[in-house]
């Protein structure tokens, strides 16, 4: 028993020094450019319209934005970050508010209870509020940021795989938040979310 929990250790030991030379190397291992859907028939949903693409380069990542927008509601702005290097995952999804002195805390699990994969924040402003919906994910599929994301992208960079690594977020302001007000924003990450993961898998 305990050889075996010594093993264990020796394992994730190695896994997690090969994922942290594999961040630290000074050559990208990365191949080509990011991808991502660009169709505007992909972003098509029945009820909202979609505004066009903006793309940004910001410190080696890909930032694709549109606006989606429902019949006398605030627009929900959908963000794909994507790279072929996995530090697109190094962020926490509260960094980008927390950086522009927003307070932030989780949402309700009861509001995007039954999504997969889909995590939730409240960001507060001194006169603003916004319920901000967010994944990771990569060709496998929404994997989060955590141990075993982390340790499939070392994998990919010891053997040379090349992937696409991409966050998303999904952000709305909101005024009150409960399960009614929600819903619709949910139902949109729910959607579009599925749809980009499945997009990275073909």
């Amino acid at each position: 028993m305990q050889a075996g929990t010594v093993r264990y250790i020796f394992l994730a030991s190695l896994l997690l020094a090969a994922a942290g030379g594999y961040m630290f190397q000074a050559a990208p291992r990365g191949v080509g450019d990011a991808r991502w859907p660009e169709d505007d028939g992909f972003y098509a949903l029945d009820h909202w319209s979609v505004g066009p693409q903006r793309v940004e380069l910001v410190n080696g990542a890909q930032f694709v934005t549109r606006v989606f927008q429902h019949s006398g509601e605030a627009p929900a702005t959908l963000t794909i970050v994507t790279s072929r290097e996995p530090k697109v995952y190094g962020a926490g999804a509260e960094v980008p508010f927390l950086g522009n002195g927003y307070s932030v805390q989780p949402a309700p699990a009861e509001v995007f209870a039954g999504v997969h994969g889909v995590g939730g924040l409240i960001a507060r402003g001194s006169s603003d509020q916004w319920l901000v919906m967010y994944a990771y994910g990569e060709r496998r599929g929404l994997l989060g940021n955590g141990p075993l994301a982390w340790t499939l992208a070392a994998v990919d960079g010891v053997l040379g795989w090349p992937n696409d690594y991409y966050r998303l977020y999904l952000i709305r302001r909101i005024d009150v938040l409960d399960q009614a007000s929600a819903r619709g924003m949910v139902e949109l990450a729910d959607t579009m979310f599925s749809r980009v993961a499945r997009w990275y898998r073909s």
